[in-house]
């Protein structure tokens, strides 16, 4: 079932204008929080790889602080984008996040932004990614944490499934949902401990609703390890460590 999804999915962007939907107060705003969540989890070294990089759109968090620069995008349109932006700084490949064009223990770094939430049942990709970072690499990713507090709120009153459950929720046909508990399991199978959490996915709706709120209420890193720490944003980012 994963595999499949994978290959359905992992073409999905292609031929869409993906710049567009950072468009807007609330995609503003949550586009210089992952930048804030990224630029800091991401310290340095020989080199890293940005799985699912789309337009480069995080490459500015980690170019110039590694030597060696791997965009990995599908999408012919956005890894030509990405191209044009950063030049010779960055090596672009199209591949899949199941078969790597790494060599094992060959990486310091992984990032996979926005990924996970299409693939389903991500072991293998976990695996992978395991398979070509260094011993003490980091990955750092983003899942959609279907234990939120709007689904928890909506379950409540009977118009959501039950969040608790520690199965994979599919939201659509390429959207899946997953318990913090889960991830966590299977993080730990794949050969990873957890080192840091954020939460983000909260205020971008709210400066949506009220865009002069995004003027007083600026992204915050310690708004995002709150909401990292009680496990209950939409959005959970991990930063993991190769154990």
């Amino acid at each position: 079932m994963a595999d499949r999804i994978q290959r359905l999915d992992w073409k999905a962007y292609e031929g869409q204008d993906y710049e567009r939907f950072w468009v807007g107060p609330g995609k503003k705003y949550l586009d210089e929080l992952e930048h804030l969540v990224v630029g800091q989890c991401l310290a340095g070294g020989e080199a890293i790889a940005d799985i699912g990089a789309g337009f480069g759109r995080l490459a500015n968090c980690y170019v110039g602080k590694y030597r060696q620069v791997n965009l990995v995008e599908p999408a012919s349109n956005l890894r030509q984008i990405a191209q044009r932006t950063y030049g010779d700084k960055a090596q672009y490949y199209d591949a899949s996040v199941t078969a790597l064009p790494f060599g094992p223990s060959s990486l310091d770094a992984v990032l996979m932004i926005r990924v996970l939430h299409h693939l389903g049942d991500p072991t293998d990709a976990l695996c992978e990614i395991n398979r070509v970072l260094k011993p003490g690499g980091k990955l750092v990713f983003n899942y959609s944490n279907k234990r939120n507090l709007k689904r928890i709120i909506q379950w409540l009153i009977r118009r959501a499934p039950n969040p608790f459950g520690r199965n994979i929720e599919p939201y659509s046909h390429v959207l899946f949902g997953h318990h913090p508990a889960y991830v966590d399991e299977v993080l730990a199978k794949a050969g990873f401990r957890i080192i840091a959490e954020f939460g983000t996915g909260v205020m971008d709706k709210l400066v949506d609703a009220f865009p002069g709120l995004g003027r007083v209420c600026k992204p915050s890193l310690r708004r995002a390890r709150l909401m990292g720490k009680v496990r209950l944003a939409p959005s959970q980012f991990l930063v993991a460590q190769k154990v």
